[in-house]
């Protein structure tokens, strides 16, 4: 029997239809990965699972959960089965310290004090967080407050896990982590799980089953292996395909042997069929590694930023950032990567001018900044996307903003409060006001958090125009895919300084960890392959 069940569901706002037609089911202990483009309705779907989060609409059909209507499901129940976890993890913290976080939901059902330290001191030792049970949740990195958050849901004993985007502002080696902790639960204790997510390399090795939305319908709904095949020749959805996959599909056109090869999602199934064909691929020796100057020759040599000897604390047992030195270049395009707590944002909120320095300086030319905020709700104070974009003294949008709606296809949002607008949405409405203020540096934190994959490359592609323009493009990124592809410079921070400053692709090639998962799966074959342009360049593909 079915745990989850849509049956021939819709949902209509006032104004607009955002889902439509939705049949399908999910059994007990299944694994199940849902994708799509920004605004196909995805996180509207999965708060149709958790009555006290469903949005106010018209709705038809039936979403059953345990073979109940979810409307009449009782409210213990829903608490306690079904456990909703946010994309960003600072929206579900409540409390002061871990021990109450976790305590929280417990005290709400009414549990006795002895059960609740009896639930507590399982889940802590079980998941690693029994020595910060006192620590304050301002202090945790992101990762542990995803953990704490996570925490305070088991505790509860659900049967559903629904996730929204959950890894989206983790650094890569803490949202594996956090993906492992999920498919522990999963194959362990049996919790059925739903999540929303748009990098698919991690986490599609664990799904059962996928679903692609589409403009609010489910367009695919098949078992991981199957949809492959199904969305390879698919202009859009093959977007979403995990690296590994992508380079399987292109080297089965070339290799004959490959075509009755199940299609590889993991690293090690990607590296066994590599092995399969070794004798046919070509080798190529390690590049020497070029220098950032001999890359950065054809840039305009003016400086519009410099730092000297910079540190940066919130107070004297905690140093962020240390002895930081660096010159930005007119025209250049910057990506600042590196651990959670790493200091990325404060080294960008001190470049903007948002933060002083404790010590050292920051030389500025004359210049014009325009920052954005990793949480772009942060730039919204008016009622519908229109008023946010107006200019100073106008009263309808101007060609230049209207252009911009259209590239991020966003013209249907116009009218609706920013508030309504999905993760990515809102993250595509700040970029362009970010754009509307024609600034000499723009330097945006995170601003690929929430856009699906085709988004991502329409935002490079779009940077980049501006970038070749003379525009200076700063930016913070978890995304390494992202930042070998477009970036022409990377910073990566460690311990409060800069430990690299290079060309992305040299830094990844060097890395066995924090490097793509193209760079993983053909080291041994193309050790500088690190994106997959590289890896169709050298074996013509």
């Amino acid at each position: 029997m079915a745990l989850v069940k849509f049956e021939n569901f819709s949902f209509t706002t006032s104004d607009k239809e955002i889902l439509s037609d939705i049949n399908f089911e999910v059994d007990e202990g299944e694994f199940v990965l849902i994708c799509g483009p920004s605004g196909s309705g995805k996180t509207t779907l999965l708060s149709h699972l958790k009555k006290e989060l469903r949005p106010n609409g018209k709705i038809n059909g039936k979403v059953l959960f345990d073979s109940i209507n979810i409307k009449d499901l009782d409210d213990t129940k829903s608490a306690t089965d079904i456990g909703f976890l946010f994309q960003n993890p600072d929206n579900q913290l409540v409390t002061d310290t871990v021990i109450q976080e976790i305590a929280f939901p417990l005290e709400n059902i009414g549990m006795e004090t002895e059960e609740i330290r009896n639930r507590i001191a399982e889940m802590t030792a079980f998941f690693g967080l029994d020595k910060l049970l006192y620590k304050n949740v301002n202090e945790l990195s992101g990762g542990e407050k995803q953990l704490v958050n996570l925490c305070s849901l088991l505790v509860l004993k659900p049967k559903l896990l629904l996730l929204d985007e959950p890894t989206s502002q983790l650094d890569p080696i803490a949202s594996y982590e956090f993906l492992t902790i999920l498919r522990r639960l999963n194959e362990e204790f049996s919790i059925t799980i739903m999540i929303n997510e748009h990098n698919v390399n991690n986490i599609l090795p664990f799904a059962d089953k996928v679903i692609f939305l589409n403009n609010g319908s489910v367009e695919y709904f098949n078992t991981k292996k199957n949809i492959i095949q199904e969305v390879a020749n698919d202009e859009v959805f093959k977007f979403y395909l995990p690296d590994v996959s992508k380079i399987n599909l292109l080297l089965r056109e070339k290799y004959p042997k490959l075509k009755d090869e199940k299609i590889a999602i993991s690293i090690r199934e990607g590296r066994k069929l590599l092995n399969k064909i070794a004798d046919d691929l070509e080798v190529f020796p390690k590049d020497t590694n070029k220098t950032l100057s001999e890359d950065y020759l054809y840039y305009n040599n003016e400086e519009l930023v410099k730092t000297s000897g910079l540190y940066f604390a919130y107070n004297k047992e905690n140093i962020i950032l240390k002895d930081i030195e660096f010159t930005i270049k007119q025209g250049e395009f910057i990506g600042i990567v590196g651990g959670n707590g790493s200091g990325k944002t404060t080294l960008i909120q001190l470049l903007a001018g948002l933060l002083k320095p404790v010590k050292g300086k920051i030389m500025r030319k004359d210049i014009k900044i325009a920052y954005l905020y990793q949480n772009p709700m942060i730039h919204f104070s008016k009622e519908t996307v229109e008023k946010e974009l107006l200019l100073d003294n106008e009263t309808e949008l101007n060609n230049e903003t209207r252009k911009l709606l259209k590239f991020f296809n966003i013209e249907h949002l116009i009218y609706q409060n920013p508030y309504d607008c999905s993760g990515g949405e809102q993250q595509k409405i700040a970029i362009i006001k970010a754009f509307m203020k024609k600034p000499d540096i723009l330097i945006l934190d995170e601003p690929s958090k929430g856009l699906d994959p085709l988004s991502k490359h329409d935002l490079a592609k779009k940077l980049q125009t501006l970038q070749s323009n003379d525009l200076t493009i700063v930016m913070t990124s978890h995304d390494l895919s992202f930042v070998a592809n477009y970036f022409h410079r990377c910073i990566m921070l460690f311990d409060g300084g800069i430990q690299v400053d290079n060309d992305p692709k040299d830094i990844f090639a060097e890395n066995n960890f924090y490097t793509t998962f193209v760079n993983r799966l053909v080291k041994d074959y193309i050790p500088n392959g690190v994106v997959l342009d590289d890896v169709k360049e050298k074996w013509n593909l």
